[in-house]
Parts: C-alpha cells; sequence; structure tokens
C-alpha cells in the first residue's frame, strides 16, 4: 500500500495503448497512404524510445506532479515507438515516429543520398509549404507561435530548408533566477523541392546549461561506480582464493553441481534474452556494412556479457557456501547446502518463497517512503527510461525474466551469502558485516539516472540492509525470491498497468507469480527436511583424516580438544570433517 501511495503514480504517465504490431501497422499505413511509398524489399526494425531530455528537464523544473500535469495539458508524447525502414548498404531510409498513446505520426524522416535531385523552389514557397503541412496534419496554429529558426543547406542538386516554430505559451526556465536559458517547444519542418523530408509536431529544446548542470551530476554516478568496481573485484579476488583453497573440500564439492546447473540456466536466459532483443541489434544496423557481418559480431560480442556474468555468480555462490559453513554450520539453511542435503520439496522452502514475497512487498512499501522524502526534501527526480527499456524486445516479459533471475542471484550470492560471512569470517560483528556488504551492494547502483546520483546508493543500502536482516533470519532463497520479484514486478510495470496489452499484461503476471508455483510444487510434494548427513559424501582421503582426527581426539581434554579445533581451522583443515568430528 505504501508503494502504491507514493510511487505509483509516478509511473502512471506510461501509456502502451499502441503494441510494437500495431505501430508497424501505423508506419506502413503511413508510408503508403501519405507517402506513396513502396516499401516491401525494405527492413523492418522497431524501437521503443523516450524523450529522456524532456523528462528530466520537466521532473526537475516543475517536480512530478506538475510534469505529469503539464505533459498531459499539452497531449505531449514522452513516449513514443520509433519505425524504421531501411535496406542494407543504401543510405535512403525512412523513420517514423508514433505516439504509443495514441497512434498518431508525431514525427518523420525521410534520409536520401546527399546527391539526390529535388527541383528548386524558393525559401517562401517552401516555409509556406511547411506551414500549410503543419495545418493540415496537426491543427497549427500560426498566431499562437513564433518563429524559432530557418536554416538553408546546399547540395549538389537540390536545397533543403529547415523551418522550426516556437510555442508562445512555453517557456519553462531551469533555476529559479532565470539566468540559465528556457526549454522550449518547437514545431519543425525540413522541406526539399515539394516534399516533407522531415517534421516533428513538437519537442523540447533543452538549455545548454541544463545539460551541462546534468552531465557534472553524472560525474558524482560515475566515480562511485567506480569506487564501488574497485571493491567488487577485490570480493571477486576474494572468492576465487577462496574456491581455490577448498574446492577439494566437503562442502564445495556438494554445491558445485548445483550452482553450475544453475549457471548454465542463467547463460541460456541471458543468451535467450539477446535473441529477444533482436530488433535493438536491428534498430542500431549502420548500412555501410553488411547486415549478416553485422548481426555476426554483435552476436558474438554479446555471449561474453553472460560468461563472466556466470563466472560473477558460481565463484561467489560456491565461495559463500563453504564460509558459511566455517561460520555458522548450524545455520546451512542460509544457503543450499541444507537444502541439497534434504530435498527442494520441502516446507521450508515454500515457507522462504512466501516470506520472500512479503519481503519484496516490505522493501517495495520502504523504496516509495525514501523516494518521497528524497522528492520532497532532497531534490531527488528519476527517469521513466528504465521502465521502457523492455518494450523493444520480441517478449518484454522474457525479458523480465532473464533480469530478475540473472540479479537475485548473482547479487545476493555476492553481496549476502558471501559478503557477510567473508565479513563475520574475518571477526567482524555482524551488523557490521550486513551494513558494510549492504553498502557495497548499495552505491554499485548508482549508475542509474536517479539525481542526484548518490540518492540511489542511499537508497539500495537501505534495501541491503533489509535483504540482509532476511537473509540471517530466513535464509539465502528468502532474499533470492524477494530480490527476483522485485526486479521482474519493476521491469513488468508498463504492462501490468495497461492490462489492455493482453499477451504482455498476462505474460508479465506470469513471470512475478512463478516463484508462487515453485512454492506450491514444494508444498504438494513435500518430502520433508531430514538430512543426510555430509559425511556420506567423503571421498577416500577425508574419510582417512577424518578416521585419524577422531583417533586423536580420544585422549585429549576439553581444553586441548578447543586448542586442536581452533588449530585445524587456523590450518585450512576442511570444515566438514572438523565438525563432523567434534560434533561426536
Amino acid at each position: 500500500m505504501l508503494w502504491c501511495h507514493f510511487s505509483l503514480p509516478r509511473y502512471q504517465a506510461i501509456d502502451l495503448s499502441i503494441s510494437q504490431t500495431k505501430a508497424v501497422k501505423v508506419a506502413e499505413d503511413f508510408l503508403a497512404a501519405e507517402r506513396h511509398v513502396d516499401f516491401h524489399g525494405y527492413k523492418v526494425a522497431v524501437m521503443f524510445d523516450v524523450d529522456e531530455g524532456a523528462d528530466r528537464y520537466l521532473q526537475r523544473t516543475l517536480g512530478p506532479a506538475a510534469s505529469r500535469d503539464f505533459i498531459h495539458r499539452l497531449h505531449y508524447d514522452l513516449f513514443c515507438w520509433v519505425v524504421r525502414f531501411f535496406k542494407e548498404k543504401q543510405k535512403e531510409e525512412y523513420k517514423i515516429i508514433i505516439s504509443s498513446a495514441t497512434g498518431q505520426v508525431i514525427a518523420f524522416k525521410h534520409l536520401i543520398e546527399d546527391t539526390a535531385f529535388r527541383s528548386l523552389v524558393d525559401k517562401e514557397k517552401a516555409r509556406l509549404l511547411a506551414i500549410n503541412f503543419l495545418k493540415s496534419t496537426f491543427a497549427f496554429n500560426p498566431p499562437q507561435y513564433i518563429i524559432h529558426g530557418e536554416d538553408i543547406k546546399k547540395y549538389d542538386n537540390r536545397l533543403e530548408y529547415a523551418f522550426s516554430w516556437q510555442n508562445k505559451d512555453v517557456n519553462i526556465p531551469w533555476n529559479k533566477n532565470k539566468e540559465k536559458g528556457y526549454a522550449k517547444l518547437l514545431n519543425s519542418v525540413t522541406v526539399s523541392g515539394n516534399e516533407i523530408l522531415e517534421f516533428n509536431k513538437s519537442f523540447f529544446e533543452i538549455p545548454d546549461g541544463f545539460n551541462r548542470y546534468v552531465d557534472n551530476l553524472k560525474q558524482t554516478g560515475e566515480s562511485l561506480t567506480l569506487i564501488f568496481r574497485i571493491f567488487y573485484l577485490a570480493l571477486l579476488t576474494l572468492t576465487i582464493v577462496v574456491v581455490v583453497n577448498r574446492k577439494q573440500q566437503v562442502v564445495s564439492r556438494s554445491v558445485k553441481p548445483f550452482y553450475i546447473w544453475v549457471g548454465i540456466v542463467m547463460f541460456v536466459l541471458l543468451l535467450g534474452d539477446i535473441l529477444n532483443s533482436y530488433q535493438v541489434l536491428l534498430f542500431d544496423y549502420p548500412t555501410t556494412q553488411s547486415l549478416g557481418n553485422y548481426l555476426v559480431r554483435q552476436f558474438i560480442e554479446s555471449v561474453i556479457g553472460p560468461f563472466f556474468i556466470v563466472l560473477g555468480f558460481v565463484l561467489p555462490a560456491l565461495a559463500g557456501e563453504s564460509l558459511l559453513f566455517e561460520v555458522s554450520s548450524d545455520k546451512k539453511s542460509r544457503g543450499f547446502l541444507s537444502t541439497l542435503l534434504s530435498s527442494f520439496c520441502s516446507i521450508n522452502i515454500a515457507r522462504q518463497i512466501f516470506i520472500g514475497y512479503f519481503a519484496a512487498a516490505v522493501i517495495l512499501g520502504v523504496q516509495g517512503v525514501i523516494f518521497n522524502l528524497g522528492f520532497k526534501y532532497c531534490g531527488v527526480w528519476d527517469e521513466l527510461s528504465w521502465l521502457t527499456q523492455n518494450s523493444t524486445t520480441l517478449v518484454p516479459a522474457f525479458t523480465a525474466l532473464a533480469i530478475g533471475f540473472q540479479a537475485s542471484f548473482s547479487e545476493e550470492a555476492m553481496f549476502r551469502l558471501f559478503a557477510i560471512n567473508m565479513f563475520k569470517r574475518y571477526g567482524l560483528p555482524i551488523i557490521l558485516a550486513v551494513f558494510l556488504s549492504a553498502a557495497m551492494w548499495g552505491f554499485g547502483h548508482t549508475g542509474y539516472e536517479i539525481y542526484p546520483m548518490w540518492f540511489r546508493g542511499i537508497e539500495v543500502t537501505c534495501i541491503g540492509l533489509i535483504m540482509g536482516a532476511f537473509y540471517l533470519r530466513y535464509g539465502f532463497v528468502c532474499v533470492i525470491a524477494a530480490h527476483f520479484l522485485i526486479d521482474s514486478f519493476l521491469s513488468s510495470l508498463p504492462y501490468l498497468l495497461n492490462s489492455h496489452a493482453t499477451f504482455n499484461f498476462y505474460s508479465a503476471l506470469s513471470v512475478i507469480t512463478l516463484p508462487l508455483f515453485l512454492a506450491l510444487i514444494a508444498l504438494i510434494f513435500d518430502r520433508g527436511i531430514k538430512e543426510k548427513p555430509l559425511s556420506i559424501r567423503f571421498n577416500p582421503q577425508q574419510q582417512f583424516n577424518y578416521n585419524l582426527l577422531q583417533e586423536l581426539c580420544r585422549s585429549k581434554t576439553s581444553e586441548e580438544l578447543i586448542a586442536l579445533k581452533k588449530e585445524l581451522q587456523r590450518h585450512g583443515w576442511d570444515a566438514a570433517i572438523i565438525d563432523r568430528v567434534f560434533d561426536k
């Protein structure tokens, strides 16, 4: 309820009434009927776009609520589909920009060769042609506008006239003293001969001073992100040391197959998401290259990232399980070792998933409160572009699934399972261990376009503290479920808020309910939580060490046993063997 009260109004400006398929149909109809273009033989690429400049400027100057009112009053299209028609190794192409709310063509560009011929017309005739076009297409009212710019560009076989008109009623200063310029709302048309080569119904011209101001703010985020990367590389290096030193220990060998399989699933999902994002690759294709070579090269480059992401998950997971057993052998349920020794189909797993739903609700509520305080007292504003980044994909829900799966497993493995137990292993109090892991995780998110950029670090650190508390109390499965739900929910918001987009709505809903489905399976096929002893996984060498240590301990006093245990732990003996002997 807190999230709905504080956060939901920000996201209701997103309107995806026009689907990707519908946008392509509108673009095809426009080319055929309005431009009389035979687009057969052209390849089509579609991109969902957001006017990031207008979004950040209006939020910064007017505030989130007034910004939404302004957009609605002027019917300004913050979100749109961009449909590109192009041919391989041909410069001439068409771009049609379509409102995602109304389906109206709000901008158009016909890119032609520099040597293309158009009949010569004088400037006045070109201006009249542009004005009449705006009148007939967008009900343009000249008295409401003033001339903003006129430009003439000469080519070998034509002239291009670019005209823009400024709305008299829209002048938004970006600071109270009105010293550093205004944002202006413009209409523009480019004419060559008797053809409209380009037009834009309305767009914001943002003052350069504001853009420089935002670039300066981004430097803070870049600096914080750089510091995070140093700490992250240090943590990753430690995971390698732990895994190498304990690779033959019982716990490592017991959990390794499971985490490798999870890594394989993660890699397949990320690879599938690359294919799911085919339109993004196609949209960015430069027509000076061979399309086949371009796609193959982009695909190969895209595969490298998922490979290292999987490594960044498997190593911390293996190291975290080993350290968890060393520092809290009685708390194996905080990792997956306890489940692997019993069964995934158990009341305990179902319970952790159900609590994960509760944790996700708590975190979303806290996030809403933090952002509300930030809006009121810290001058915070956040951009909406991240919310719609999945819209260009073939199946947005699949991208939400891949993002949720990858982020939940890899980040929780590094910053909860490994980092907390690593800090605890080296003597830090548990509260400080949770705080340090949360802060490292939190300030790793400062690259997001939320301003001021340090605010995102504080917000996610607070979330990390809650995650740490749930991890210590309920276990690894709980925080994975919570993290998955938060990321998949936020990634699916545009489709959940637009229930008329039937397929995207129900597929997004299915992703969010996936953990619940798994919890119900665990309940129905409950096999109990009785664990098999780790000793059944001893190899011959470990069995020999176990027998030897058991004999050695028979003649020891209590004080000598305590000293021996510490000595063995200091020298890196297998924690499972030590635990088994001294437990007896």
